[in-house]
């Protein structure tokens, strides 16, 4: 399957490329409840560079390794070496509009595994894109609309907000469940 999504930014393609270009823009632009937990990265990506990641779905790991390949000042790929599912390509790409205004453009290329368990995850996967995506753009253009610089990139902040914000809705999905547990505990007991 092939899944295509752009967006534009108020932001000069410099500062979105260099944005893009630091490893730890992975976890500021994930969608919580999604947890990204880093265990070997570079600070900057490039090519033959790779990445050893777990993102939490919840209870759920899911272990992968991602190579970058065609690392440009406009873009570069990330391909699964190892993960949930057969096949991940992603094309990341940084198109000036004008001095100001950069469109990214993501094009993901995913094939499932036929797999019990990994099989129906990497379908949920792929059901959810737009949903991803569509939370990285509007994170990416609430973090860097208006900025002219690379140098106003503040990363320690934008990290401490995403594990505040990741914290939060875990705290109120474990509270859901309580409740939900609760509730199916006294429906039991007055039977």
């Amino acid at each position: 399957m092939k899944y295509l999504h752009r967006f534009r930014v108020e932001a000069p393609v410099e500062v979105v490329a260099a944005f893009h270009s630091r490893s730890a823009a992975m976890a500021i632009i994930t969608p919580p409840p999604i947890v990204t937990q880093v265990h070997r990265a570079p600070e900057l990506v490039a090519t033959s560079g790779s990445m050893e990641f777990t993102l939490w779905m919840g209870p759920l790991p899911m272990r992968w390794v991602a190579g970058f390949e065609q690392v440009t000042p406009t873009g570069f790929v990330d391909r699964m070496a190892r993960g949930p599912v057969r096949r991940w390509q992603h094309r990341h790409s940084f198109v000036a509009i004008d001095e100001q205004t950069t469109e990214v453009v993501d094009e993901v290329e995913i094939e499932l595994r036929m797999h019990p368990i990994w099989g129906p995850v990497g379908l949920g996967m792929m059901l959810n894109l737009p949903l991803l995506f569509a939370y990285r753009g509007w994170q990416t253009r609430r973090l860097l609309n208006g900025l002219r610089s690379p140098a106003g990139l503040d990363f320690d902040r934008w990290q401490a907000e995403a594990r505040r914000s990741s914290a939060l809705v875990t705290a109120a999905a474990v509270l859901v469940l309580a409740a939900g547990a609760l509730v199916g505990l006294l429906r039991f007991r007055r039977r």
